[in-house]
């Protein structure tokens, strides 16, 4: 099973009204359109997900969407069932596999230390018995892994690889070549030609829910040798991420969303939002760089 865990998979939102409810048809038309349009799977629940803001239940049927709608195009689905506690990841975990995830991913709680953090894998792992990816993204749960700790982790029965949502491509470069055989998933979008080319088998990422032809083209560069065009590709996402960077990301994506009518509300309160006339600049400053995102796709696609 480990063979299907690489591409191009969107961490896919889960829209939400302005109070936080779950919107289970946008959140079906959302993945239905990532679908169609060629990705290698979803990402669910996760960070872009606001998995942990979201009731079991919502978490749950999330998960049984994106699998069923996986089906119908033969995808794949990474189900994130990372909590505050262990005892709600196990149980996530046991339903996202008997619900037909081809994989989970976890990111544990925050400031663990790895003898905690080696106990909560195990657990996971073991009540899941489909592979497990480790989610290292030391920004959000103030772990910073040493290589031997990575390692040590990676020998838990059931862990197939990790989700590396960092800059310091060489930390990923040193694991992979220790243990060659490991799924790894690049988590920054800004990183993913380099990330690819130091070994990863795909990415996971946020504006895969805006841009799912940029990424697959950035993949499909790669793979095919040529990295002059996956780099032309990764430059113009660079220069549109810069825009999102300097008025923050999370209001700033969630703002795009709303505007292609992909989702009402991405995250739930507490949230950031843009006043109207901070939207207004956003939207005029950002539009250059999307038309120019497109007109790079589509000049690959000819």
């Amino acid at each position: 099973m480990t063979e299907l865990l690489k591409g191009i998979v969107p961490a896919i939102v889960s829209p939400c009204d302005e109070n936080g409810v779950f919107l289970q048809d946008e959140f079906a038309a959302l993945a239905e359109s990532l679908y169609e349009q060629g990705v290698h799977g979803l990402y669910v629940c996760g960070a872009t997900g606001d998995g942990y803001r979201m009731p079991l239940a919502d978490r749950k049927r999330a998960t049984e969407i994106a699998v069923g709608l996986a089906a119908k195009y033969d995808r794949i689905v990474i189900s994130h069932v990372g909590t505050l506690s262990t005892r709600d990841s196990v149980d996530l975990a046991r339903h996202a596999a008997q619900a037909g995830a081809n994989a989970l991913s976890a990111m544990p709680p925050a400031n663990c230390d790895i003898q905690q953090l080696v106990n909560y894998y195990q657990d996971v792992a073991s009540a899941a018995q489909v592979p497990l990816l480790v989610y290292y993204i030391p920004h959000l749960t103030g772990s910073a892994l040493t290589v031997d700790e990575m390692l040590r982790l990676l020998e838990i029965e059931g862990v197939a690889g990790f989700k590396f949502s960092d800059w310091n491509l060489f930390f990923m470069k040193r694991i992979l070549m220790a243990r060659p055989e490991i799924v790894v998933f690049n988590g920054n979008d800004e990183l993913l030609c380099p990330g690819l080319l130091y070994g990863a088998n795909g990415g996971i990422g946020m504006n895969y829910n805006l841009f799912p032809k940029l990424f697959l083209g950035i993949y499909e560069a790669v793979n095919s040798g040529d990295v002059a065009r996956a780099m032309e590709l990764e430059t113009r996402f660079i220069a549109y991420a810069d825009v999102l960077f300097t008025y923050g990301l999370r209001p700033s994506f969630e703002t795009l969303m709303r505007e292609q009518g992909l989702a009402p509300y991405c995250f739930r309160e507490p949230r950031q939002t843009f006043d109207e006339a901070t939207a207004r600049e956003f939207l005029e400053a950002v539009r250059p760089k999307v038309a120019a995102i497109e007109e790079a796709v589509e000049a690959g696609g000819r």
